[in-house]
């Protein structure tokens, strides 16, 4: 027995919203998940470092192909700094604590860029970086005409200055000089690229420091939601 005309309309409304709920449930199911909001960037596109070359704190040359196949968080400033460059390097040792608590330390790794150079030598970098984690690696360079650490900094955008006396009595052959840097962290993703940048907490003191659990927080969701 055939169906009214109401009843087919009635049954066409009925399949035709039943294909919209589904249609609409896998456009659901199939959207990229958004991006985690954290205390600083997400690059939605890993940004590409420009060739560079420096040493590490074991005198080895350290270029783009030691960035590749695993996470690295980069800390920069100079070894002499008395208060941020060795609070940050704590609050990674933190960061690096929780980590192995949880089986994953070693996913990701720490280096400390010093933009002293003359100051800090390979030497200097060998006392100062294991003494808050023999994991952690500095990183420093010699003199070079060539520059070859330039596209490090220029690729990450570490931002330092150093800053010499000055005044009457001031003797130019004395190598003494005031080193200015920002505050920022870089994460780099096991291609060697440019993948995020984690800013401090700013303190009422003007004191910048960064969060461990933050970091640590924001580092698994960008991995996460990278896959």
């Amino acid at each position: 027995m055939g169906l009214s005309p109401r009843a087919r309309l009635l049954w066409g409304f009925l399949v035709a919203n039943i294909c919209i709920a589904v249609v609409a449930t896998l456009v659901l199911l199939n959207r990229p998940p958004s991006p985690p909001i954290i205390q600083g960037v997400l690059l939605a596109e890993g940004r590409e470092l420009a060739p560079f070359q420096l040493l590490n704190h074991h005198n080895e040359v350290f270029t783009n192909k030691d960035l590749q196949g695993r996470w690295h968080l980069v800390s920069y400033g100079f070894t002499a700094c008395p208060d941020i460059c060795p609070t940050t390097l704590n609050q990674l040792v933190t960061v690096k604590q929780q980590l192995r608590q949880q089986g994953r330390a070693r996913d990701l790794r720490v280096l400390f860029y010093s933009v002293d150079h003359r100051r800090d030598t390979v030497q200097q970098m060998a006392n100062y970086v294991p003494f808050f984690d023999p994991e952690f690696i500095g990183l420093t360079h010699v003199d070079n005409s060539a520059n070859p650490h330039l596209p490090f900094e220029k690729s990450l955008g570490i931002v330092a200055q150093l800053v010499p006396p000055t005044g009457p009595n001031v003797d130019p052959t004395n190598n003494d000089y005031e080193v200015n840097h920002g505050v920022t962290l870089f994460l780099i993703n096991p291609e060697g690229k440019l993948q995020a940048i984690f800013e401090p907490d700013y303190e009422g003191s003007g004191f910048h420091s960064f969060d461990p659990d933050t970091v640590l927080l924001d580092y698994l969701e960008i991995r996460n939601f990278l896959g």
